[in-house]
């Protein structure tokens, strides 16, 4: 049926013209203004196209853009909404979504298809020779279908259906809106160093120069471990408009080309890449334009290129100049308008610039220390060097130490006080760059600490496990990080002191490490010192293979697969007691998989057994806590023999939720035995569902005289409207709506009413 209606419908629907100067024409004819632009981050995939705002409002007159054919249809509650494809005479593919409606050809087209397949969800491929469009001709409306205010999402693809810029692909755009940088990170890419702040990641904002389109950061920064850039920057098309992702980003040091990343042409097949490109920390905190400049294994996307044989990385060569460097990056939208940030930095060796030579005590209370520089010293162009001494968490100038600089690489350090030690002090280096190097720790450094660590801070993060030490002693040592697994010994790293009170590690997965469930601190010399043990913990080394994590009380467990992982991490599952599981409708305990978010390949499965054969077990699933709108998600469940499967792509909150409540049928627009004139009877009401919700077009059934209608349902206002297959006879008619949830609760509503025709 549905076949010879394809093949005998040809759209003969007016065409609109319009004068276009140049390139193709816009499936508008409005002021084009955009809400979002193309390679977006959109929850672990690239926006595929561009949104076109609509005024706030459904029904703009939706046209082709080239002459072709209607190739593909899709309907459907969520994602694309009513979508409409349409491939022109080059094989190009051009997609309109989120739509209100078909013209009637196209729409009587969708609706035989699925009246015949009892399904608001099809999926239609088209013959060339089914329905033709001609340039400018009209093919829908624009409205809200799917997800969304009202838009309409536009997307061009090529041949072999890879989305592509429709701003660098035909599509012209007036844009005289240079791109915006708002900050600039740095991110360590070796295994476990740490910058001087004692992270692995930092942002710093930017400034903006008097000069249209130009960047700065207004001091130079200090690195001696290998990292890579971050760019905080988007284009804003008009002033105040949308902030979507810039075309293209380029990185330059000393002028040398390091890394670009083009936003051209997306694939499908590699679109988790989208959180490599973008940083996924930020992404997921809704600050979705920092970009990374630098490639991490598992980014497959083609826009992206090194151009410095080290990945972008920077400082990765042994034969890295040592000294001032000088970063760029160069931001251009479609239009070819480019703005520009310009950084410093100096990059040094490993170890200190100054290293100590001597120390010379001078009577009771004096004391010289003597440092030398590395050969290299002069390209750090160092104005003065300056003593500081660590007092608890900060850093100051100390009364009693003067420093004197002779420039010839030499500094000599005087302490005039009775009671040096145990004061930490250390060299402050200042350049002509404004830019401060922390270098030489001497003096106060003990071999023993009396006291044990006093408070510690533990977690996983950043793919790697975290350890913080604090202590309160009037002093340092050197500090120790040992970890155990069943009382065995694992490894042992040093704590880095970052002052008089904290030291950090960071401590990157290893096979191993399969297991920590204890974790010594030593404060000392050696690490065989005094140590103060953790053992309220347990982490686990995953993505060395497929893994089963299974709760302390045996009954929830996380299921890794070979390739769920990009790479190894530490994660941690916590099973917290919950004491009134019946007030809050729970039939489990909480589970807490951290970290909370995470980069995967592939979902992962979660499950959790039941007790007993309840009937509240039917009603049970899995669900996810949306900390944000503090309620929980109800995942895909399976419930077999009590055991409940899901799947998830990270961390978080979970529970085994009871859903008690049916579906909520409110506010039907027709009155029981109420008499209608109208014999197109549109019916309208409102489909709720208090917590897991409706899997697909399926859970919705709505029959009129025994024969099932239409139902357009949207999930984000709850809205559902249908209406009759056909014109209604005069007399009483049925109506039955029937819907059920995830869980299996059913609601049913009937009614009866009558159609009188009006006379004449």
């Amino acid at each position: 049926m549905i076949k010879s209606i394809i093949s005998t419908l040809v759209l003969s629907i007016p065409v609109i013209s319009t004068v276009q100067a140049e390139g193709l024409p816009w499936p508008v004819k409005r002021e084009i203004d955009l809400a979002s632009g193309f390679g977006d981050y959109r929850n672990g995939r690239f926006h595929a196209g561009i949104d076109i705002r609509t005024g706030g409002v459904v029904g703009e007159p939706v046209f082709s853009p080239v002459e072709g054919f209607v190739w593909r249809i899709r309907t459907n509650y969520e994602g694309y909404g009513k979508a409409l494809y349409v491939r022109g005479p080059d094989e190009r593919i051009y997609v309109f979504a989120h739509l209100a409606k078909f013209v009637p050809e196209i729409d009587k087209l969708v609706k035989a298809a699925q009246i015949e397949a009892q399904r608001y969800y099809v999926d239609l491929y088209l013959t060339p020779d089914s329905i033709n469009v001609a340039s400018g001709q009209l093919l829908a409306q624009s409205g809200e279908t799917g997800a969304g205010p009202p838009h309409l999402h536009f997307e061009a693809r090529s041949q072999d259906n890879r989305p592509i810029n429709p701003l660098s692909h035909g599509f012209d755009l007036a844009d005289d809106t240079r791109p915006i940088f708002e900050r600039i990170g740095f991110q360590v890419t070796d295994d476990s160093s740490l910058f001087d702040v004692g992270l692995r990641k930092v942002y710093y904002h930017v400034k903006k120069s008097d000069r249209a389109g130009e960047y700065y950061l207004d001091t130079a920064l200090y690195f001696n471990c290998p990292f890579g850039v971050l760019a905080d920057c988007y284009d804003a098309m008009r002033p105040g408009g949308m902030r979507g992702s810039v075309r293209k980003l380029s990185l330059y040091i000393d002028g040398t080309p390091y890394y670009e990343s083009i936003f051209d042409t997306l694939d499908y097949s590699t679109e988790q890449s989208v959180n490599f490109e973008y940083d996924y920390t930020e992404a997921i905190e809704d600050r979705a334009k920092v970009r990374r400049l630098y490639a991490e294994d598992g980014n497959q996307f083609v826009g992206s290129k090194a151009k410095s044989g080290f990945k972008g990385f920077i400082g990765e060569s042994v034969t890295e100049k040592l000294g001032r460097r000088a970063g760029k990056i160069i931001a251009e939208d479609c239009c070819g308008n480019q703005s520009t940030l310009t950084f410093d930095f100096y990059w040094g060796p490993p170890g200190n610039i100054f290293n100590l030579d001597s120390v010379v005590n001078l009577g009771n209370d004096t004391t010289k220390f003597h440092f030398t520089a590395i050969p290299e010293y002069k390209d750090f162009e160092i104005d003065s060097v300056a003593t500081f001494i660590s007092k608890s968490d900060k850093w100051g100038p100390p009364n009693f130490v003067k420093s004197l600089f002779t420039g010839d690489g030499k500094v000599v350090c005087t302490a005039v006080t009775d009671r040096l030690r145990p004061s930490i002090l250390r060299l402050f280096l200042f350049t002509h760059e404004k830019c401060v190097i922390r270098d030489n720790l001497f003096n106060g450094i003990l071999t023993q600490l009396s006291k044990p660590v006093s408070r510690s801070a533990i977690s996983s993060e950043d793919e790697g496990l975290w350890v913080t030490m604090e202590n309160l002693n009037l002093g340092a040592s050197r500090a120790w990080v040992k970890l155990y697994h069943a009382d065995s010994l694992l490894g042992i790293k040093e704590a880095r002191l970052f002052n008089m009170k904290t030291y950090r590690c960071f401590i990157p997965p290893k096979e191993e490490y399969e297991i920590i469930d204890k974790i010594g601190l030593v404060l000392g010399e050696k690490p065989d010192g005094y140590e103060v043990f953790i053992d309220t913990l347990k982490f686990y080394a995953v993505g060395f293979g497929a893994r089963e994590i299974v709760s302390d009380d045996g009954r929830f467990k996380i299921q890794l697969g070979e390739n769920t992982l990009y790479k190894p991490m530490f994660v941690q599952l916590k099973h917290h007691q919950i004491m009134n599981k019946v007030v809050m409708d729970l039939n489990s305990d909480n589970y807490e998989i951290l970290p909370e978010a995470f980069r995967c390949r592939e979902d992962f499965y979660i499950s959790y057994e039941m007790v007993g054969d309840l009937p509240k077990n039917l009603l049970t699933g899995l669900c996810w806590m949306d900390k944000k709108k503090e309620k929980w998600f109800w995942l895909d469940n399976a419930n077999q023999s009590n055991i409940l499967t899901a799947k998830s792509r990270g961390g978080g909150s979970f529970a085994a939720v009871v859903d008690y409540d049916n579906p909520v049928i409110w506010n039907v627009n027709i009155r029981p035995n109420q008499i209608y004139m109208d014999t197109l009877l549109p019916i309208k009401f409102v489909l709720m569902d208090s917590l897991s919700g409706f899997e697909d077009d399926r859970s919705i059934v709505i029959e009129l005289d025994g024969k099932w209608i239409i139902p357009e349902y949207d999930p984000e206002t709850n809205a559902c409207i249908t209406q009759p297959n056909g014109p209604l006879a005069a007399g009483e008619h049925h109506l039955a709506i029937a819907v059920i949830d995830r869980a299996g609760n059913k609601t049913e509503k009937y009614l009866k009413f009558k159609i009188r025709r009006p006379q004449g």
